[in-house]
């Protein structure tokens, strides 16, 4: 992608978020629509990690975006399934593809999530700016022309935005997983569809690092809303934003002061 360096305390301007969207798709092969079933889980795995692992029964999000509505329905992970009894949503919180194709054909509600993303270079974290969950991922109030508004893992909303809705196919068991272990990223490119099992295997495998997000003591939460609100705050001040983002992260590795 060829683009500058954003300035200081300014979000990039030179490409349109779906322009980086095409160039990022662009760079490798794009999964059928409707061949795949994901749910969502970032690489916490089968463990339960510092910040709560993720589940289909995740608790509402936490944060200062407004999302939580009380006619919305909230704690969705998983990314599709089939409704029982005319239920919108099935087993396990699921909800179907042709309930995602409305929410991705909502306009606004597009624009509400790409409001909501910091873009970066394409090598680098996109941090989620709206309300937060318990495990540290990103949530957003999608509305649709008919219906109930559902409140949705924001990375699953953006990877279905980028490749199409997902159906179910029996015998499958996926998990969209963040290579870069950030569970609040919204960059495409730091997505990957792998089956659970194996995210649970990359989880454990990198848990006890002494850096990285996995080793952040403030949990996936506590760091995700500490970025999040580094870069609100050096926004809306108009100063280095990279710099507040640096020191944001850097403090989640700061060593407790001995008693003596």
């Amino acid at each position: 992608m060829t683009r500058q360096s954003p300035r200081p305390g300014a979000v990039p301007t030179q490409l349109t978020f779906e322009d980086a969207l095409s160039e990022l798709a662009a760079k490798r092969p794009q999964t059928p629509a409707g061949e795949v079933a994901a749910a969502d889980r970032s690489r916490e795995g089968a463990e339960r990690p510092a910040g709560g692992a993720a589940s289909s029964a995740e608790p509402a999000a936490r944060g200062s975006s407004g999302e939580r509505a009380g006619s919305s329905e909230t704690g969705q992970l998983t990314l599709s399934g089939v409704p029982a009894g005319g239920r919108e949503r099935g087993r396990g919180g699921t909800v179907p593809s042709e309930i995602w194709r409305q929410l991705l054909d909502h306009t606004d509600t597009r624009r509400r999530y790409q409001a909501r993303v910091y873009q970066r270079e394409a090598d680098r974290c996109w941090y989620w700016l709206g309300a937060v969950s318990d495990t540290g991922h990103g949530k957003l109030k999608a509305s649709r022309a008919a219906g109930r508004s559902i409140v949705v893992t924001a990375h699953v909303y953006g990877w279905q935005l980028t490749h199409g809705p997902i159906a179910a196919r029996a015998g499958e068991d996926l998990v969209i997983g963040h290579r870069c272990d950030e569970p609040s990223c919204q960059n495409p490119e730091h997505w990957e569809l792998i089956p659970r099992a194996r995210n649970g295997e990359d989880y454990r495998a990198r848990r006890h690092r002494g850096t990285g997000p996995l080793a952040d003591h403030r949990g996936a939460h506590g760091r995700a809303v500490a970025i999040r609100e580094a870069i609100k705050t050096a926004r809306d001040a108009g100063t280095d934003v990279e710099a507040a983002i640096t020191a944001a992260i850097a403090a989640g590795y700061a060593q407790t002061p001995g008693l003596f």
